[in-house]
C-alpha cells in the first residue's frame, strides 16, 4: 500500500488537447522510458517504421540515465507526431496506451518517498493554471491508498528524515496560507523558518526540526517587517530607489537562463524594459515602488490577491520535499520566493502594458510561461540556484527586503 498525497483540484483535470491554446508537445525534449522504446521497437508498418526514424539515442557516459532515448524534434521543437491541429498523431493511429511515460504524466509532477507518492500539476498546463487559480478557498490537499509499491530502498533513518522534512514543508505551507497577516509578511515568516529549517538540516539534527522555536521566529519576522515598513515611510526616496534596484538585479539572474522558446523571450524582454525611458507604450512616470503598489492594491480591491497566495503555496508544496534529495531547503525556499517576485514583476508589466488591466488570464498565462521555462529546465533550475547561492540579493535579509519594498 502507498499513499497519494495531491492538491483537492487535481482530480478535476483533463486535457483538452486540441481545445489548448498551447501545446505540452513542443519547447522541451521528450524523452521515451525504456519500456515505451521496446514497444516501439516493434510496432509494424509503415507508422512503426515512421516512429523508429524519429527516436535517436542520446549520447552520456552515466549509466544510471532515467532514459536513453527520445524524439527528434523538428526544427520549430514540435514533436514530430504533433499534428497541425495540436493532436497526437500517435494517439490517433495507435490510441493512447501508445504514448511514452512523459507524454502519459504531463502535465503531473511527480515525487516518490516513504511509501508516498507526492502529484501536482504543473501551471505550464495553462488548464492546471485554471484550476490552480479558479477559487479564492486556501489549495488543500487530499491522500488516499492505494494498492502498489514504490521500488525505493530507504532505510530507517532515511524515512525518519523524509518525516521531518514533510513536517517543515507542511508547516511552511500552513505559514504561507495564514491570512491572518498581509502574504509579504507570511512570506517573511517563511523565510526565516526556511532558514532555521536549513540549520537543522547543516547539523544533521532532523528530529530538532518539530523543536523549532516558531514563537521566536514569528517575533524575529514581525520585528523585520516592522523595520523595514518604518525606514520606506521615513525615506520613501531611498526605498524606491532599493526596489528599483533589486528588479533590475532580478532582471539580471533571470536574463541569464536557457530560453525555452520566443514566448518567454518576449514576455520576458518586456520585463526587462518595462521601466525604461524609452519606453512610449506605458506610463513611466511613476516610479517602480509606486505601480507595483498600485497593480496590488488592484488585486485587493478585485479579491483576486489570493492567486499570489496560490502561487507560491503551489511552489512550497512542489519543491520542498524535493531537498530530500539535497538537503537544500533553504535553496527551495529561495527558488519559491524569486518565482513569486518574478511573475508578481511580470503582473506588473502586463498590467501596465494593458492600462491598468489584469485579468484571471493574464495570471494563468504568465504562469504557464514561466514555469515552462522554468520548471521543465533542468539547466535553468540549475543555473537559478547558484544565482541563489552566490548573489548577495538572495540572502535571507535581502530576499525579505525584496518581498517588502
Amino acid at each position: 500500500m502507498i499513499t497519494l498525497r495531491y492538491p483537492k483540484y487535481y482530480e478535476q483535470f483533463a486535457c483538452i488537447a486540441g481545445a489548448c491554446e498551447d501545446t505540452c508537445c513542443a519547447g522541451w525534449e521528450i524523452d521515451i522510458d525504456d519500456e515505451s522504446y521496446q514497444k516501439y521497437m516493434q510496432i509494424p508498418g509503415e507508422f512503426g517504421e515512421k516512429i523508429r526514424a524519429n527516436i535517436r539515442e542520446y549520447e552520456t557516459d552515466d549509466e544510471d540515465v532515467y532514459e536513453s532515448h527520445g524524439f527528434v524534434l523538428k526544427e520549430d521543437r514540435r514533436c514530430p507526431f504533433l499534428n497541425q491541429d495540436n493532436l497526437c498523431e500517435m494517439i490517433l493511429t495507435l490510441g493512447e496506451d501508445a504514448i511514452c511515460d512523459v507524454c502519459a504524466n504531463t502535465p503531473r509532477n511527480f515525487f516518490e518517498y516513504d511509501h508516498t507518492r507526492e502529484i501536482s500539476l504543473s501551471p505550464s498546463c495553462a488548464e492546471a493554471g485554471r484550476l490552480l487559480f479558479g477559487s479564492a478557498q486556501k489549495i488543500s490537499f487530499r491522500e488516499k491508498q492505494i494498492e502498489e509499491e514504490i521500488d525505493l530502498d530507504e532505510s530507517k533513518e532515511e524515512l525518519l528524515i523524509a518525516n521531518n522534512v514533510r513536517y517543515a514543508r507542511d508547516h511552511s505551507i500552513s505559514i504561507l496560507q495564514n491570512r491572518t497577516y498581509p502574504l509579504e509578511q507570511r512570506i517573511v515568516t517563511f523565510l526565516f523558518y526556511a532558514k532555521e529549517v536549513q540549520a537543522c538540516m547543516n547539523e544533521e539534527a532532523y528530529d530538532a526540526i518539530p523543536e523549532i522555536d516558531y514563537l521566536a521566529i514569528c517575533q524575529k519576522a514581525d520585528a523585520f517587517c516592522e523595520q523595514i515598513q518604518s525606514e520606506k515611510k521615513a525615506d520613501r526616496m531611498a526605498a524606491t530607489e532599493e526596489a528599483f534596484s533589486y528588479y533590475q538585479k532580478r532582471m539580471e539572474s533571470f536574463g541569464g537562463m536557457e530560453s525555452i522558446d520566443r514566448e518567454w523571450e518576449e514576455n520576458f524582454g518586456k520585463v526587462k524594459v518595462c521601466f525604461q525611458k524609452d519606453q512610449s507604450s506605458i506610463n513611466i512616470e511613476k516610479s517602480y515602488l509606486e505601480e507595483k503598489e498600485i497593480f496590488l492594491h488592484d488585486l485587493q480591491e478585485n479579491k483576486r490577491a489570493y492567486e499570489q497566495e496560490h502561487w507560491i503555496v503551489y511552489n512550497a508544496f512542489l519543491f520542498l520535499i524535493r531537498c530530500l534529495d539535497d538537503n537544500n531547503f533553504w535553496g527551495k525556499a529561495q527558488c519559491i520566493v524569486a518565482a513569486f517576485l518574478l511573475v508578481q514583476d511580470m503582473g506588473l508589466c502586463r498590467y501596465l502594458e494593458k492600462q491598468n488591466t489584469f485579468t484571471k488570464e493574464d495570471r494563468v498565462d504568465l504562469t504557464r510561461i514561466y514555469a515552462k521555462e522554468v520548471e521543465h529546465s533542468e539547466v535553468n533550475i540549475e543555473y537559478l540556484e547558484d544565482e541563489f547561492l552566490f548573489e548577495d540579493i538572495y540572502t535571507l535579509e535581502e530576499l525579505c527586503k525584496q518581498v517588502l519594498l
